[in-house]
């Protein structure tokens, strides 16, 4: 899902400050993460190793993406 067509309002970015994110699941992964985008401000974020939301790096998605094809290649070998 690209958004780039969407302008970072900053109207919706004081809301968001004010009042709150709304969160909605942007990719889940089978580790049992998730990324999340706030419907408002675009804002990307990710849960932690204890569950909190942090703003999401480019560094943290591909420790998101790399910690998935290892979990799939761990149970691949399992089951073979």
């Amino acid at each position: 899902m690209n958004y780039s067509f969407f302008s970072k309002n900053p109207y919706h970015m004081i809301l968001c400050k004010l009042f709150g994110h709304k969160y909605q699941v942007l990719r889940s992964y089978q580790t049992n993460k998730k990324e999340y985008e706030c419907c408002k401000c675009r804002q990307q974020f990710t849960e932690n190793d204890y569950g909190e939301l942090q703003p999401l790096t480019p560094k943290l998605r591909r420790i998101n993406e790399v910690m998935e094809k290892f979990y799939i290649f761990r149970h691949a070998r399992q089951s073979a």
